[in-house]
């Protein structure tokens, strides 16, 4: 094997010596000059929400993405009460939504919702069973006139609208939610597909004005799942925008690895905190998130998908969102094959997303209109 390259020289940034964390919205947009974000605590994420729409949708869609807040919060409630498990997918669903119509309202382009579709439908092969055997089929939006809310969402969310019907296979998708991923490894007797980043860096070099990412890994979490440095650049959505660089760096004794950017952003301006945005968008879509609650708040890791499951790779939100689309409709629709799931093998996968799931995608969403990192705080 050839000798890694040597990364290039770079500081981790710095901004009025202040250290710039990682995030994906790590300082505010033009015109705000050069200015840092902090992580916002809230108690009231639907507050925060409503805050933004205030202030950043467009007056004749406001009224409409209030109403669609309200109901988002409405279902929310049925869907994270005890009493109404059976209802609570269903419920769930058309809180996620609700929410979704309000950000595209927000942060998208389409004027009104009304007499828009899911953009989605599932489906089961012949002679198939639930789940194993799922796949939902994505529409692109518009279509009949009609507008799709998945593509919506995905249009916000990524920047780009789907290309022409999709398939997406249930069991998939199933292994893309990242909380409770090790009830999923242990249903399906696979390997674990999520790796843990250690650090996500902005690193600049002063003397060329150029700006750019570095992703650290404990070396032991890919020896433990058995993952070859390459195989977590091919798998993990990072080939041909990174490469592996030599370091010697450790922490307390466990050694590091460093994947650095490959295309560098030029600051001409000398001042890199106006180019934060557009870095941090540049792996958004290959980063998997966690909320928190204490240090550091956020927690990142690169999702490893098979080739074979490439045609079905979602990013974070949208996974969350069609898996609980799957399982509000055959709620509504076959509330006895919902029941055997829930029975079979992966009946605790299934239970622990439907219960410990919607506050995670809740507050991921709330950073989506916010266009800033917001977490609970752990102490009143």
């Amino acid at each position: 094997m050839p000798p890694l390259p040597q990364a290039r020289p770079g500081e981790r940034l710095k901004v009025r010596e202040r250290q710039v964390g990682f995030s994906f919205w790590p300082s505010k947009p033009a015109p705000a000059h050069h200015a840092l974000q902090s992580l916002l605590f809230s108690l009231d994420p639907w507050a925060v929400i409503k805050r933004s729409i205030v202030k950043n949708c467009a007056r004749p869609r406001a009224k409409e993405a209030l109403a669609t807040l309200q109901q988002a919060q409405d279902f929310f409630s049925a869907g994270t009460e005890r009493g109404f498990e059976s209802a609570r997918p269903l419920a769930l669903y058309y809180s996620y939504m609700n929410l979704v119509k309000a950000l595209c309202l927000t942060r998208g382009n389409p004027i009104t919702f009304d007499q828009a579709q899911h953009g989605l439908s599932e489906q089961i092969s012949p002679n198939g069973r639930e789940l194993t055997d799922a796949y939902l089929n994505a529409y692109p939006s518009p279509n009949g006139n009609k507008l799709q809310n998945f593509d919506e969402l995905k249009q916000v969310l990524t920047g780009n609208g789907l290309a022409g019907n999709t398939r997406y296979d249930l069991p998939h998708l199933l292994p893309q939610i990242l909380s409770g991923h090790r009830l999923w490894s242990l249903a399906a007797n696979k390997r674990e597909r999520f790796i843990s980043t250690q650090d996500i860096q902005f690193t600049y070099d002063a003397h060329t004005n150029d700006l750019w990412l570095k992703i650290y890994f404990f070396a032991e979490d890919l020896t433990r799942l058995g993952v070859t440095h390459q195989r977590l650049l091919n798998e993990g959505g990072l080939v041909g925008d990174f490469r592996e660089v030599q370091t010697n760096e450790e922490i307390d004794g466990r050694r590091l690895i460093c994947y650095e950017q490959i295309t560098v952003t030029n600051c001409p301006n000398g001042y890199p905190a106006d180019y934060l945005l557009g870095v941090a968008a540049s792996v958004k879509d290959v980063l998997w998130a966690t909320v928190s609650t204490v240090p550091p708040y956020r927690r990142y890791y690169i999702y490893l998908s098979p080739q074979a499951e490439v045609g079905s790779r979602m990013t974070h939100r949208l996974s969350l969102y069609a898996v609980m689309y799957y399982l509000g409709s055959i709620t509504r629709y076959r509330p006895h094959h919902f029941d055997a799931l829930t029975e079979g093998p992966y009946g605790p996968r299934i239970q622990d997303f439907v219960t410990g799931q919607p506050l995670q995608f809740l507050y991921l969403i709330t950073s989506e209109f916010a266009h800033q990192d917001v977490t609970k705080p752990s102490i009143l």
